[in-house]
């Protein structure tokens, strides 16, 4: 025990490892973890004012995540973006030499020399603290990660202390793996399928045919001449126009509730959810207000590619009210979340048309019927596939 634990006088880690063990292992909120973390390294008697626990991770916009803790404020998660390896904050701090030295790092804070010690360790002193230690967190593939503490005791820690930590430090590596894979994966689902659908795999939806009917509002938007620009611009400056379009209505959805479904092409599809029947006026207005916003957003990137010289980023946008099956669809061993139903494809119609007719916002008149403000008729249309004549609307001229 006195290997794995640190030596037996002053606070005992038993208790900590107990439960790091036992009732940490259902913990799978970072957060939670290391709020109870501290109030186990408090129980002790550790004398523990500062935690950092922080890991590299694989994401498209993050370079490493972690969690940080201070006494007074509880726990919270941090990410670092990529690049942050070039900053100020990271060059020369404790965190670089743990992970490119792969040891242990100690700094009692009061005899620090400014211009030679980094800041971090200035900033710790300055908030009353006396006493800093960090050691690497090794996980099973070999990577080296960081954990950190420091503490406002007068005497900072002692020999025994380190000792101690250390311990901790190797009995932290396995429970704040798991939480870094799960985290990890939350984040790539994420990312590459969206929130509703990672949320739907994580319960289980897995097998082919799993889904559900859902009521939404539906957006589909279309570059406008994208085979004459996909010809003419070369690959990078093509998906940078790309992107940006992609970016920009995907920020305007985001932020009326609406999430991205699919990247069809060059085409988007997002669904903005109703919980009930209730909701249909809200979420209408809502996704209106995000088409609004997004061709906004556009009209901004293209004053800025005009005086570049580039070419405008043009598209067309229909809106629709709407019920389809959101379900998990595929061969066996190639599965996909996909909607099924008439509402897609009546949206994609209403999109299609907004070239024929000159206008690059319309909206069926199930869609219209929520909407509180002044829209103007453009007529009755036969869309492609779909039954029946459709009425359409657009926003007035004045707001076109």
């Amino acid at each position: 025990m006195k290997n794995l634990l640190g030596p037996d006088a002053g606070w005992s880690l038993a208790p900590v490892a107990e439960w790091l063990l036992g009732a940490a292992r259902s913990i799978i909120d970072p957060v939670a973890f290391v709020n109870g973390l501290a109030a186990q390294l408090d129980a002790a008697g550790a004398r523990i004012d500062r935690i950092r626990i922080t890991t590299g991770t694989l994401h498209p916009q993050l370079l490493a995540w972690g969690t940080f803790w201070n006494r007074g404020a509880g726990a919270e998660l941090w990410t670092g973006r990529h690049g942050i390896l070039e900053t100020d904050s990271y060059v020369g701090s404790p965190a670089q030499f743990v992970r490119e030295q792969h040891g242990a790092f100690r700094c009692r804070l009061e005899g620090l020399v400014e211009g030679r010690d980094h800041v971090v360790l200035h900033e710790m002193r300055a908030q009353g603290l006396t006493d800093y230690f960090a050691q690497p967190l090794v996980f099973s593939s070999g990577a080296f990660n960081f954990f950190a503490v420091a503490t406002s005791a007068r005497q900072g820690f002692s020999d025994a202390d380190l000792e101690r930590l250390a311990a901790l430090a190797r009995l932290l590596g396995p429970p704040v793996e798991i939480l870094f894979w799960r985290h990890m994966t939350l984040g790539l689902l994420d990312v590459f399928v969206g929130p509703r659908i990672s949320e739907r795999i994580l319960r289980g939806q897995v097998k082919r045919g799993d889904g559900d009917r859902i009521e939404a509002a539906f957006w589909y938007s279309d570059l406008r001449g994208f085979t004459r620009l996909s010809e003419s611009l070369e690959p990078a400056k093509l998906l940078r126009l790309l992107n940006d379009y992609f970016e920009h209505c995907a920020n305007a959805a985001a932020a009326r509730r609406g999430e991205i479904l699919q990247f069809i092409g060059d085409a988007i599809l997002i669904v903005f959810e109703m919980r009930s029947p209730q909701d249909a006026p809200a979420v209408c207005e809502a996704a209106l207000d995000a088409a609004i916003d997004a061709f906004a957003a556009i009209a901004v990137v293209n004053h800025q590619r005009r005086r570049a010289g580039e070419p405008q980023i043009e598209f067309g946008l229909g809106l629709h009210l709407g019920a389809v099956t959101h379900a998990n669809v595929g061969a066996p061993y190639r599965l996909a979340f996909n909607v099924v139903g008439p509402a897609v494809n009546k949206t994609a119609r209403i999109q299609a048309l907004t070239k024929k007719a000159g206008i690059p916002l319309l909206m069926s008149r199930e869609f219209a019927a929520h909407i509180a403000r002044p829209l103007r008729p453009v007529g009755s249309f036969d869309l492609r596939g779909v039954a029946g004549t459709q009425e359409l609307f657009a926003l007035p001229e004045e707001s076109a």
